[in-house]
């Protein structure tokens, strides 16, 4: 099993407080994909005059659409504890963010920024799709040491013991042993990993056609690639707070996966969501394309 000693929600300590592992790995994040929002800006020609604003905005609505949406749709996911005890809701301990919350928070923004600087927002919507996965890689990686949005049991090799402090062992989900969790899948790193690749994927993609594309392409790709990621990590996931619209066990192919027998394979809110993209996708792709 992977050493559980490497898990711990707070990555350092500064002066006036803790360092919370997923707060701080979403501003590593956003400071991660702010040169290549820089060379976007300045390879499509986008505000000259403004750039310097304009960069600074995106990277704001990107760290704070991430935390703020994500936590907001957490929330309203799981009213009732919180909502007893309002003081909690930004506490980190008491559960995750969702990522469909802070994407489409950070898409709002970016619609914000669109009307503000007079760029299309079907711009601005492919400019940041090349690099929300890898901002997105290192948010995963902050739930890993956070230890929230976590995976089913395992017998793998691959397992995880979450430590005492982690979102999964607080949450008391998760069968415990001398206060660490049984082994999970790390589906977190499984989904970082994936995202890497998905980066790289778009990356390439937009060197090779550049900035002439029809609008929304880069969109669509991105929506595909990362539905379809999160459909099979969500067949790994343990946490019942993402919600199952109905459950489909299959022991066979669960058995294959090292899960338990009776680990649902479909449907969560999130796959479905999920397939939604791929769908959209598919059909912006389809259209015929045009250069303007």
């Amino acid at each position: 099993m992977l050493a559980r000693s490497a898990l711990h929600p707070v990555l350092f300590e500064l002066p006036w407080g803790p360092a919370n592992a997923y707060g701080t790995l979403i501003l590593f994040g956003g400071l991660a994909c702010a040169p290549g929002l820089a060379w976007e800006l300045r390879d499509r020609g986008i505000a000259p005059t403004r750039r310097t604003a304009l960069l600074l905005d995106l990277y704001l609505v990107l760290v704070f659409g991430a935390v703020i949406g994500g936590r907001i749709l957490h929330v309203l996911t799981l009213p009732g504890p919180l909502a007893d005890h309002v003081g909690q809701l930004w506490n980190p301990s008491t559960g995750g963010f969702v990522f469909f919350g802070s994407l489409l928070a950070i898409v709002g923004g970016w619609a914000w920024l669109a009307r503000r600087y007079a760029v299309p927002f079907a711009t601005l919507c492919d400019l940041g799709a090349t690099w929300i996965p890898l901002g997105h890689a290192f948010g995963r990686l902050g739930c890993f040491f956070a230890g929230c949005c976590w995976g089913a049991p395992t017998d793998a090799p691959w397992g995880v013991h979450f430590p005492a402090e982690s979102v999964v062992a607080l949450s008391g989900e998760v069968a415990r042993h001398d206060g660490h969790t049984v082994a999970l899948v790390p589906v977190q790193m499984f989904e970082a990993c994936a995202l890497a690749g998905l980066f790289l994927l778009l990356l390439a993609l937009r060197r090779r056609y550049g900035t002439r594309e029809t609008p929304w392409r880069a969109t669509a790709r991105y929506a595909i690639g990362y539905g379809i990621i999160r459909c099979f990590t969500e067949v790994l996931r343990g946490d019942a707070s993402r919600g199952m619209l109905f459950t489909l066990p299959m022991p066979f192919v669960s058995g294959r996966l090292h899960l338990p027998p009776d680990q649902p394979l479909l449907l969560s809110v999130s796959q479905l969501v999920a397939i939604a993209m791929v769908l959209g996708g598919v059909g912006v792709l389809r259209m015929r394309p045009r250069t303007p």
